[in-house]
Order: C-alpha cells, then structure tokens, then sequence
C-alpha cells in the first residue's frame, strides 16, 4: 500500500545504497501484475498475527510465505534478517506468513494459526511465486486476534507499524546489501 512505501521511502531516504521502492497494492491479482525482479527482493509492510502471542508494533520475519493457491515459498535469508534487525533493538519474531486476499478476522485467524502461519498479510507469496532471486519478507504487525483492526485502536496501531517500518530500514537494507547480494 501506499503508507507502507513511503514509510520504507522514509526510512531509506538518507543511506548511500540505492533502493527501489515499489508500491503493489493488496492481493493476488495486483501482486501477480509485478514483474520478474532482477535483484534481491525484501517484501515489507504490514501484518496481522494470527495469535496475541505477538504484540502490535513487533516485527515477522517470514521463514516461508503460501496462499490457497502457491505452495509454500522458503526464505533462506530468515536468520541474518532477523538477527540484524533484533540487533537493532526491536522484537522480532520467526515463522511461516500465510497469504490471503480478504482480511482474516475472528476464527480465520485462528484457522490459520492452526495451519501453523505466526502471521497473515495480503500479497507476499503471489510477489515472490515466480521469483528466482533471495528474497526476504518482512512484516510489522498491527493487529492481534484480540485487538482487531475493526478496533478503535486501529489508527494507533498502523500508524506505529508504520513508524518501526521506518526505522527498520536501515538494518534491513545493510543486511541485504552485505548478505544477499
């Protein structure tokens, strides 16, 4: 979404590395519509957590991204990703990102929570599906099964998902440009 890649803009707008910052929208068919990618690829934005086990605010780094209809996508890059921005002092957690095109809310959730996702977002195994370059995806989570983003604390929490998008970026960055490339 569009706060999603100006809150990655923001973030790198001061390194000497160059980034492209490509804004796809939500779900399959907007995703599908990306072309191949020529260079490493990070997938950064938003998310739900499928469990209150992860806070709003706090960091997913996928070890796998899937969808109703791709099978499950492994990303080698999890454990440097994740080490670097843990260094950097957020709290970041590990595990698959199940894909959806609607929102999950309520026993979604928690079905996919039983399909062991940690988290759920709207487009990164259809961006990566046909992908051959690493490729890592990051997320920051707004929402909980408790706290909903149907809640009044739903500006809140975008608004500093957003926030730690931002301040991300550059140990994300430094990380790839060192590890994947």
């Amino acid at each position: 979404m569009a706060m999603e890649a100006r809150a990655v803009r923001r973030g790198v707008r001061y390194l000497s590395d160059p980034v492209q910052v490509l804004c796809t929208g939500m779900g399959p068919k907007r995703s599908r519509r990306v072309g191949l990618f020529d260079k490493p690829v990070v997938v950064v934005g938003i998310a739900g957590a499928v469990t209150d086990e992860i806070a709003p605010g706090e960091v997913v780094v996928a070890t796998d991204v899937s969808a109703h209809d791709v099978a499950p996508i492994g990303l080698a890059q999890v454990v440097k990703v994740a080490q670097d921005i843990r260094n950097a002092g957020f709290t970041v957690h590990t595990g698959s990102v199940a894909c959806v095109s609607r929102l999950a809310v309520g026993a979604r959730r928690q079905e996919l929570a039983d399909m062991g996702a940690v988290a759920v977002d709207m487009e990164s195994a259809w961006l990566l599906e046909r992908q051959r370059r690493p490729a890592a995806v990051v997320r920051v989570v707004t929402d909980t099964p408790s706290h909903e983003l149907r809640s009044l604390s739903a500006p809140a929490a975008v608004f500093r998902a957003l926030r730690t998008i931002r301040r991300i970026m550059p140990a994300l960055v430094t990380v790839l440009v060192k590890e994947v490339c």
